[in-house]
């Protein structure tokens, strides 16, 4: 079959929108990362060692969520309770000297040797696995399954992706996540309709889970989290000087972040140069201010504030390790973004997970595709 646009396909497929008695090999991985860091990791193989640790051997500790899940009820009885600010991601890290965004975090970052994704053989075996068992997918959206818009609200699935991702919810082997920048608006919107994605929001501050009524907050962090209105003000302001500056672009305020956005700012040149200026004067705000909880980053022409403990990659190991703590881990694990927000899934995924990165930028994931038509001709 062709990729759903109708040309040839460039790239091998992997089947996920096939039956599952019709669908090449499927499984990424034939343990998730919690199985691993269980105590006694006999099953590793030979040489293999924990990502977060270098050991063999490390302890898993749940962190709350806020509106737990029973499974999450469970996981933070049956473990032993940990100094906070050495948990991220639900995995106790080992202390060491250095930070990330102000976070605590294990070893410093190695990055892995990015291969481009052009046969099946690949992905199999290592990160494909045959065999039973149920298969996540982490998939961003904007840049990753769905092409940029000048506005973001022009960006709405295509009738292409929207049968690619109904075909993958009618997968009962497949476990998949929708986990964007986008607001839950904007997700449940889109994606509501589709009975088993899990849709996580704002890059892992709410999250809606198949068969729930509403969306609940992963984490209830601080008392400031459910309103971010002391930074938000002043955040505002040094932002609409921005806008000021280049009439073109436009500002995105969400539950956790705002976002100034360029892409439709006729001088990108100058836009560009305008972005890096912006970037520093929030960052002498931040310091100025003491707001010490926010980060700054850059993305595909935009500049975003945000908590900077909200990031994609803790959200993802996290509910890896849900899955696998009782025994139940998922087989393989597929994880797909584009953007220097998507960079903190690739960094906590396991030598073993399937990452690829959507575009040419700089990246610690395994495998990269050129665009989104590329992803969903390999989904298909």
């Amino acid at each position: 079959r062709g990729c759903v646009c109708g040309q040839q396909m460039t790239l091998p497929r992997l089947g996920l929108a096939t039956p599952r008695s019709q669908s090449l090999p499927r499984g990424f991985i034939s343990k998730c990362s919690a199985s691993r860091c269980s105590t006694n990791s006999s099953d590793n193989e030979a040489g293999r060692q924990d990502l977060v640790s270098g050991d063999s051997e490390a302890t898993i500790n749940c962190s709350p969520v806020n509106a737990r899940t029973p499974v999450a009820q469970q996981a933070e009885a049956q473990l032993p309770d940990v100094t906070e600010d050495f948990v991220e991601g639900g995995v106790e890290l080992t202390p060491k000297s250095h930070t990330d965004e102000g976070l605590l975090v294990g070893e410093p970052f190695r990055p892995r040797s990015t291969r481009v994704l052009t046969s099946l053989d690949v992905v199999s075996g290592e990160f494909w696995p045959a065999g039973a068992g149920q298969r996540a997918l982490f998939l961003d959206y904007d840049g990753t399954l769905r092409e940029f818009e000048a506005r973001p609200e022009m960006a709405t699935p295509t009738p292409q992706l929207e049968e690619l991702l109904e075909a993958i919810n009618a997968r009962t082997d497949l476990v998949p996540h929708i986990i964007s920048g986008r607001d839950a608006r904007f997700l449940e919107s889109c994606f509501g309709k589709l009975s088993r994605f899990t849709l996580i929001a704002e890059h892992g501050f709410q999250i809606h889970r198949p068969g729930a009524e509403g969306w609940e907050l992963l984490d209830n962090l601080d008392a400031l989290d459910l309103d971010h209105s002391d930074w938000k003000e002043r955040v505002r302001s040094a932002m609409n000087l921005f806008v000021e500056a280049m009439p073109e672009s436009h500002i995105e305020e969400k539950k956790s972040s705002m976002v100034w956005h360029y892409r439709e700012v006729s001088d990108q040149e100058q836009a560009e140069a305008m972005a890096t200026e912006a970037f520093t004067a929030l960052e002498r705000l931040r310091d100025a201010e003491k707001l010490n909880k926010i980060g700054i980053s850059r993305g595909h022409k935009v500049v975003e504030v945000s908590y900077k403990k909200v990031r994609k990659g803790p959200v993802m190991r996290r509910i890896c390790e849900e899955k696998g703590l009782f025994g139940e881990p998922f087989l393989s694990v597929l994880v797909a973004g584009d953007d220097v927000s998507d960079e903190s899934m690739f960094e906590l995924a396991p030598q073993d997970f399937l990452s690829i990165k959507v575009g040419k930028a700089e990246t610690s994931a395994a495998f990269r595709v050129e665009d989104p038509q590329q992803l969903r001709s390999f989904l298909w």
